[in-house]
């Protein structure tokens, strides 16, 4: 599943053989520069910020990327290192509030 599946949704996968994936809502900008930071420089963010953006919104892979010039396979890279990191947080904040209970 990617984000143009999603519909706006960021797909993320579970550990539940019957649930594989579980939709969470899009990241807004402040929690996306927050998992970016460190690997990706600033002016890069933002670029990087409106390709995922376009997808969620339906854009296919050539067309999320033409304006920047990347290929399809380059934003299919993004994306999916995208869903891995929303994935991490989503895990990292949900086992935080299952282990407070």
């Amino acid at each position: 599943m990617n984000l143009k599946e999603g519909r706006g949704l960021v797909p993320i996968q579970t550990n539940n053989p019957l649930l594989p994936y579980m939709l969470v809502k899009f990241p807004d900008r402040e929690l996306f520069d927050t998992l970016f930071v460190k690997s990706i420089p600033p002016a890069t963010l933002t670029k990087y910020w409106d390709i995922l953006k376009e997808r969620a919104e339906g854009a296919t892979l050539a067309d999320a990327g033409k304006g920047y010039g990347l290929s399809r396979e380059r934003v299919r890279q993004i994306e999916a290192k995208f869903i891995r990191r929303v994935g991490c947080h989503h895990a990292s904040k949900t086992s935080l509030t299952t282990d407070s209970l």
